[in-house]
């Protein structure tokens, strides 16, 4: 459960970010929003539509979720009991 406090585009992705209870801060893309900023969201709402063949997207379709408590990022697989290691993504154009 949480609200939508983003729901557009980022550098040309459509992202879907949410402020839940305890500080908690969760992302998804790329997805076409399906809700707006505002709007109060339940478990199992739909928030939008993925997006397929983005660069570096093994399959035909994926999503990437990704969670933070205050400024600390945390592994989302956890919240559902599925722990497993964190990896940030590096920028393509990077050092």
């Amino acid at each position: 459960m949480g609200v939508v406090v983003f729901a557009g585009q980022v550098a040309g992705q459509g992202v879907v970010a949410l402020d839940h209870d305890g500080g908690l801060h969760t992302t998804y893309l790329p997805i076409t929003p399906s809700v707006a900023p505002g709007d109060q969201v339940y478990r199992g709402q739909v928030l939008g539509t993925t997006v397929a063949g983005h660069p570096g997207c093994p399959a035909t379709v994926c999503l990437h979720w990704g969670a933070r408590r205050g400024t600390e990022y945390i592994d989302p697989l956890a919240l559902v009991g599925t722990p497993s290691r964190v990896r940030l993504k590096p920028w393509a154009d990077g050092p």
